[in-house]
């Protein structure tokens, strides 16, 4: 039941990592629905440090805190809770970089769905999700290596 995703980047793991964390509101897709907020979505920022934040603001001002940062070992692990406003309980989110001939490895896995019938039905649509926003992150890291 856990999601399981990755994508090569040609980037070194350190930039990878810049990118994913403090650069994550250059290219999360908040436009194309991956947003709580929908149509009131602003900005995503993720604060890369143990107890920092993975949060929406929102056009009005307002926050959504998706989750928190349990573990950060720049630049080659990020691991943070997740939590839809809905769900029973939090998931985990664990990101990990390492190096490889010409950039960086990216692993990612989202896990903890076995925690409630809410839970069971998001890991589907979050399991294609995932991949399109791994894309989008693929994306933004071409930009600074062409």
């Amino acid at each position: 039941m856990n999601i399981r995703k990755s994508v090569a980047v040609r980037c070194p793991p350190e930039r990878a990592f810049r990118i994913f964390t403090r650069e994550i509101g250059r290219w999360w897709p908040l436009a194309r629905g991956f947003s709580y907020g929908g149509e009131r979505a602003k900005e995503i920022v993720l604060d890369d440090h143990e107890g920092g934040r993975l949060y929406e603001r929102f056009t009005d001002g307002s926050e959504f805190e998706i989750g928190r940062v349990m573990r950060c070992d720049p630049p080659h692990l990020i691991l943070l809770t997740w939590k839809g406003p809905d769900w029973e309980a939090s998931t985990e989110v664990e990101v990990r970089f390492s190096a490889e001939a010409g950039g960086t490895l990216v692993e990612l896995e989202h896990r903890g769905w076995e925690a409630g019938p809410k839970l069971r039905d998001h890991n589907k649509s979050f399991a294609g999700g995932w991949g399109i926003v791994l894309g989008q992150y693929a994306a933004e890291t071409d930009k600074e290596t062409t």
